[in-house]
């Protein structure tokens, strides 16, 4: 008798939960469950990550283009930045830098506001003028080290000759 109860009492308990799991899922943004804070976001896309990606760092393409994405250097076309940080072959929401609103990126040296900013080495950006390098937007805020947050008004990469 025991086993048969134990049988009705989980078939109740997952009638009770099943519409709450339901109702969370409506109230996450778009792409996001429950339980992962990673996913889509508005006006993004999603790829797989090709080596550990912190956040906001700059992205291009990885080795198989429009799935995968990897950390942008100088020499390579940004395609956006990642909102996540997140491990090698993780899903990660990448905004791209077309028609895109300011945001967050990475700086690699100190960076003064209203200067125009390249990509360089780690997905970072600098405003040092390098031969073929892509600019990538212009700064709305100042970032007095390696590594700071600055706020971009992100253009189209361009490729910059000097």
């Amino acid at each position: 008798m025991k086993p048969k109860l134990n049988r009705i009492t989980m078939f109740v308990i997952a009638l009770i939960l099943a519409p709450m799991l339901g109702v969370a899922r409506c109230f996450c943004p778009d792409g996001v469950d429950a339980i992962n804070v990673q996913g889509t976001f508005d006006d993004a896309i999603t790829r797989t990550a090709e080596g550990a990606l912190a956040a906001h760092l700059l992205v291009c393409d990885g080795t198989t283009p429009g799935t995968q994405v990897k950390v942008c250097t100088a020499a390579l076309i940004p395609i956006g930045t990642v909102y996540d940080t997140v491990a090698d072959a993780a899903k990660v929401s990448v905004e791209p830098l077309a028609g895109a609103s300011s945001r967050l990126m990475i700086a690699s040296k100190a960076i003064a506001a209203g200067v125009r900013v390249y990509a360089t080495a780690s997905g970072k950006i600098t405003d040092a003028v390098v031969s073929n390098a892509y600019m990538v937007g212009h700064t709305l805020t100042a970032a007095a080290a390696d590594g700071d947050e600055l706020l971009v008004m992100p253009i189209v990469a361009q490729v910059k000759n000097a």
